[in-house]
């Protein structure tokens, strides 16, 4: 099975999450957070960066398609929690931004990998 680039796909779940927290922040405000700066969107960047560390880590271990698309879906349904636990960690700083997203993803792609690992 072909393994996807760790750095390449990293990169797009980092965009993707910043652009979550953005349209996330314009649907509850209904207005474009003129106040945040580039540190704020740059944390939202390596969280989601990390996290898709995460994903692609456990897409290169697995063997079949089926456990590969296992390990995307269990990841996809973690992204809601992530993205909540983004916010929230906003609270206690950068390291609640940067730490807290990856317990879901974690955690969750992981137990897809176990799933995988029952389904034949």
């Amino acid at each position: 099975m072909k393994t996807t680039p760790l750095l390449n796909g990293s990169l797009w779940v980092g965009l993707l999450s910043m652009m979550a927290q953005i349209i996330t922040f314009y649907a509850r405000f209904g207005r474009w957070n003129a106040d945040a700066t580039i540190t704020e969107y740059l944390l939202f960047f390596l969280s989601g960066t990390l996290g898709g560390g995460i994903l692609i880590t456990f897409l290169n271990r697995q063997t079949t398609r089926t456990k590969w698309w296992l390990v995307l879906i269990a990841f996809l349904l973690a992204s809601p929690v992530a993205l909540i636990m983004m916010l929230a960690g906003g609270l206690l700083g950068w390291i609640g931004v940067l730490i807290f997203p990856q317990i879901p993803w974690a955690l969750f792609t992981w137990i897809g990998s176990l799933v995988g690992k029952w389904v034949k």
